[in-house]
C-alpha cells in the first residue's frame, strides 16, 4: 500500500506545534516579582493614605468637639446670673473651683419664659468631668421650685484631657464677674496624640 503524500498544511501544522513558544521558569520568577513590587507599592500608597485621611478626620473631630463644648458653657455663662460655690440641691461633690463651676440661673415657668424667683429658688447648671471617666465633661441641671426647666445629667463632650475655670478672685469665685475657661481635648489617631486647646473668656450676665 502505498502512503499517502503530506500535504503542505500537515507539514506547517507540525512544525508550529512543534516551535511553539513557551515561558521559561526565569520569565515566570521575573513576571511574579514584578507583580508583588508592584502590588507593594500600592499597598503602601493605600494605607498611607489611610493614616493621613483618619488623622485628618481626628483632628477635625476633636477641634470641633472643643469649640462646640467651649461655646455651649461661655453663652450659659453669659446667662447666668451668679457662679455660687455650692447650692442645696447640688451634690455633696459638687463646689466651684478650678475643675468645677456651679451656674445660678433664673428659672424657667410653664411657657418657657424666664422669670426671676421671689427667693432663691432659682436654678443650676454644673459643668464638671465626669467622676468615673474624667475624659467626658458633663452638664448637670438641677431645677429649683417652681420650675419647668427639666432635670438632666448628659456628656457634652468626650476626650477631655484638661478642663480649668480662672476667676477673678480665686479663693472666692461667687464674686467673680468672668469665668475663663480652658479647654484641652485629645485623641490617638495611627499612633499620633492630636491635641487641641482653647481658651475663651464669659462675662456673667449682671456683672
Amino acid at each position: 500500500m502505498k502512503n499517502k503524500p503530506t500535504t503542505n498544511y500537515q507539514l506547517l501544522s507540525t512544525n508550529w506545534r512543534q516551535r511553539r513558544p513557551g515561558l521559561t521558569l526565569i520569565e515566570l520568577l521575573i513576571a511574579f516579582s514584578i507583580i508583588g513590587l508592584v502590588s507593594i507599592l500600592v499597598a503602601a500608597v493605600y494605607f498611607a493614605h489611610s493614616r493621613l485621611f483618619s488623622t485628618q478626620n481626628t483632628s477635625i473631630d476633636v477641634a470641633s468637639q472643643n469649640r462646640l463644648a467651649l461655646d455651649e458653657m461661655v453663652n450659659q455663662i453669659r446667662e447666668g446670673q451668679a457662679v455660687v460655690a455650692t447650692c442645696a440641691l447640688c451634690p455633696p461633690d459638687s463646689t466651684s473651683d478650678n475643675t468645677v463651676v456651679i451656674l445660678q440661673i433664673w428659672p424657667i415657668d410653664s411657657s418657657g419664659e424666664l422669670f426671676q424667683p421671689a427667693g432663691s429658688d432659682y436654678d443650676f447648671i454644673i459643668y464638671k468631668r465626669d467622676a468615673s471617666d474624667n475624659t467626658k465633661l458633663v452638664k448637670k441641671i438641677i431645677p429649683g421650685a417652681g420650675s419647668f426647666r427639666q432635670a438632666i445629667e448628659k456628656i457634652i463632650a468626650t476626650d477631655i484631657s484638661d478642663l480649668t475655670f480662672n476667676y477673678d478672685d480665686d479663693a472666692n469665685p461667687s464674686s467673680t464677674s468672668q469665668v475663663m475657661i480652658n479647654l484641652t481635648t485629645s485623641a490617638n489617631s495611627g499612633g499620633k496624640t492630636i491635641t487641641s486647646s482653647q481658651t475663651s473668656k464669659a462675662v456673667l450676665r449682671n456683672k
